[in-house]
């Protein structure tokens, strides 16, 4: 690894819904660490509390308890506007449903997030198109999401996800809605994009398939870790 210190730390991490007889432990005391350009996986079965761990990392969701420190900054400590500031220069999103808006085409997809950080348009256009070649989807530039199949769907939210060269993306369920075949190039995907530019992917699993790409795997039961595997070394 080329850096000692974590990029993403998490102490004493813990969600709680309700209280009395309806209280719900989502996560419970979970500690983790995350470093640079690593690939990490958290595993585990529906209800094991992988997806609100991704929520909490991301500053999505608020902890009932703990801290969370990500490039050195503590955003449990950040307001809302804060943290959605944060996002948009540090993150990208890749969903299990994709989430591109359907009334926007490849290329204006994938431009969205730096029009949003108040990028020039020609210098998103650029980008964007950069970023669809490298996807292999160029040619699919002025389609929109319903004309799609569901691998080139992915492939713009993957590229919509690296356009602001985050540090971090996460990913929930990345391969769930995708064929055996666009699977696996989504995941061969995730592996060169590592490896290119050293971002690092969260990703949420309950496949050990996926898992298996990673260079770490944080396997998870009824709101805790239970293991911690590593996995590959080839960063």
């Amino acid at each position: 690894m080329e850096s000692k210190n974590p990029v993403i730390l998490a102490e004493n991490l813990s969600k709680v819904y309700g209280s009395g007889n309806s209280k719900v432990v989502a996560l419970d005391s979970v500690n983790l660490e995350i470093y640079d350009r690593e690939i990490v996986a958290i595993l585990g079965p529906s209800g094991s509390g992988k997806t609100t761990l991704l929520n909490l990392l991301a500053g999505l969701d608020i902890p009932t308890t703990g801290r969370i420190i990500i490039e050195e900054k503590e955003i449990t400590k950040m307001s809302e506007e804060e943290k959605a500031k944060f996002r948009a220069k540090y993150m990208g999103f890749i969903f299990q449903f994709f989430n591109l808006i359907p009334v926007l085409t490849a290329v204006e997809n994938v431009e969205l997030p730096m029009l949003l950080n108040k990028t020039p348009i020609t210098q998103a256009r650029d980008r964007a198109l950069e970023l669809l070649n490298k996807m292999g989807i160029i040619h699919r530039k002025d389609a929109y999401p319903s004309q799609l199949s569901g691998g080139e769907q992915q492939r713009v939210a993957v590229a919509r996800a690296l356009s602001t060269n985050p540090k971090i993306i996460w990913a929930d369920e990345p391969t769930g809605a995708l064929d055996a075949k666009n699977g696996e190039q989504i995941k061969q995907l995730i592996i060169d994009l590592n490896r290119e530019f050293g971002t690092i992917f969260v990703i949420v699993t309950h496949d050990h398939t996926v898992a298996q790409i990673a260079h770490r795997i944080f396997r998870m039961e009824s709101g805790k870790i239970v293991e911690v595997i590593n996995n590959r070394e080839d960063k």
